[in-house]
């Protein structure tokens, strides 16, 4: 069997969001939006452990255990991040007058579809339909104003239970196999 050539998923990935639609699916490619420049190294997405049940008996010897799913946790730091993606997150809104953006909350509401787009063709991208976002603002004389956004992956919870799901992940195409795969 010939071996498959890797192409790796590193580097230079953009971030694209967007509110997910009422039935938990993923954005639509025209809603999703990017979210900025995304500071070198530091995007990652990590496993958390689910809860894991026991039953002891006594004298300490476990007879039964159980552990349950985690999640998932998607991060990365916005490098100067502009008032578009605030108002987008519903932080606040651009005061016309003062020409200020008046940031109003640091809690963004409601869930949000995003996507990672690798920047090598043939490299697995991700799509999660479902997250909730954490908007952590920062300031440092190194780095400037930034923002660390933490999406929280939430499994889908569609009417058709084979349907509900994490994430995918996808294969980034060309722009001409992709026109050629659609025609």
């Amino acid at each position: 069997m010939p071996k498959k050539k890797k192409i790796m998923a590193w580097s230079k990935c953009k971030f694209r969001i967007a509110k997910t639609p009422e039935d938990d699916t993923m954005a639509t490619d025209e809603n999703l939006k990017n979210i900025g420049t995304i500071k070198d190294k530091s995007s990652t997405l990590e496993p958390s452990d689910g809860d894991t049940l026991e039953a002891k008996a006594t004298g300490g010897e476990t007879v039964a255990k159980e552990t349950q799913e985690g999640g998932f946790l998607l991060k990365t730091r916005v490098i100067e991040p502009d008032d578009e993606l605030l108002e987008m997150l519903g932080l606040g809104e651009l005061d016309k007058e003062s020409d200020e953006f008046k940031m109003k909350t640091h809690v963004v509401e409601g869930d949000f579809s995003v996507e990672v787009e690798p920047k090598n063709y043939g490299a697995k991208g991700i799509r999660a339909p479902k997250t909730n976002v954490a908007y952590k603002p920062g300031w440092s004389e190194e780095e400037g104003n930034y923002a660390d956004l933490e999406f929280e992956i939430v499994k889908t919870d569609q009417a058709d239970e084979t349907k509900n799901y994490w994430y995918s992940r996808f294969v980034k195409k060309k722009p001409q196999a992709a026109a050629e795969a659609a025609g």
